[in-house]
């Protein structure tokens, strides 16, 4: 196994993708404009940017997110230590280009072909985003996942491997967006905000968690509130009880990486939270009306059709 890697290494020399991980990045190179998107994890101390001609200051523990239209600069830092990934939109998906992700129809094509939306890039809304203890607990944990497997390169799916992880922190932010009321609504419509604390850090737990064995009484400790109040706004938000939040979570994952990455069935279903690969099966056809493999297939088949 050891020299059918090795080989694998030498004959992939030179071979990059469209994104880079830096541990503890000083952000003396912020040389984005028109090449990528950046995601800076400051887990320590804080920051000033500039960002065209906007200030941005942030202070720990947050996400900055920074598309490709503008300058920035570092102003001064302090006692910062920051986690960086620099991105092209390519590394989720061929289709999304830059082009097409500032289009006005991108959101609808979004919506069909479950791609990223990029919101916290590209609205402008809100590029600094607090993280709960729990939130940067997990975006330690993928980032690590991510950094070792791009530059690692274990196996022959470590591309594949790479950006599912990568689709996993592009979850995680998109809650974390949801969190703050990230997301543009008009006056008549729901927000996405969870105004309830309780309600974050249950949210929170389960989508660090879900991979794991957990049952409901984990969720109702890390709520830090009573059963039936967790049901109840677990109830009014989603319509769901946890434990079927947690069901869901872990089929919305699941689907994702089916879409958007080459993995193989069983290792999707184990990452993400099913023991065996029958059960998945089960669950994923009960939840959508074909098997994983067929989901897979109509994803990419649908995708041809529209963006060939």
């Amino acid at each position: 196994m050891r020299a059918r890697t090795d080989d694998y290494k030498q004959r992939y020399v030179g071979k990059s993708l469209p994104a880079k991980c830096i541990e503890n990045d000083p952000l003396d190179d912020l040389d984005i404009k028109d090449h990528c998107f950046a995601l800076l994890i400051i887990h320590e101390g804080s920051v000033s940017l500039e960002v065209g001609e906007s200030v941005l200051n942030a202070m720990a523990p947050c996400l900055i997110c920074l598309d490709e239209t503008k300058e920035v600069k570092l102003r001064r830092k302090r006692h910062l230590v920051c986690d960086s990934i620099y991105f092209h939109p390519f590394f989720l998906n061929i289709n999304m280009t830059f082009e097409r992700i500032h289009s006005p129809n991108y959101e609808e094509l979004a919506n069909i072909h479950d791609l990223f939306l990029l919101s916290p890039f590209t609205s402008g809304r809100r590029p600094v985003l607090p993280m709960l203890d729990e939130n940067q607990t997990t975006m330690r944990f993928l980032f690590s996942k991510l950094f070792s497997e791009m530059n690692e390169q274990p196996d022959w799916y470590y591309p594949c491997r790479s950006r599912s992880y990568f689709i996993e922190i592009m979850l995680l932010l998109e809650r974390i967006y949801d969190f703050v009321g990230g997301r543009h609504v008009e006056p008549s419509e729901k927000t996405d905000e969870f105004e309830n604390p309780h309600l974050q850090k249950a949210v929170a737990f389960i989508e660090a968690h879900y991979t794991e064995n957990i049952i409901l009484q984990d969720i109702v400790k890390a709520g830090t509130v009573n059963h039936s109040t967790l049901t109840k706004l677990f109830k009014e938000e989603f319509g769901l009880t946890p434990i079927a939040y947690l069901w869901d979570y872990r089929i919305t994952v699941s689907k994702k990486l089916l879409e958007f990455t080459n993995l193989p069935v069983k290792e999707i279903a184990t990452r993400c939270g099913f023991k065996t690969i029958q059960h998945f099966s089960r669950k994923f056809e009960e939840e959508l009306g074909v098997s994983p493999a067929v989901f897979r297939t109509q994803a990419l088949a649908r995708r041809k059709a529209t963006f060939s």
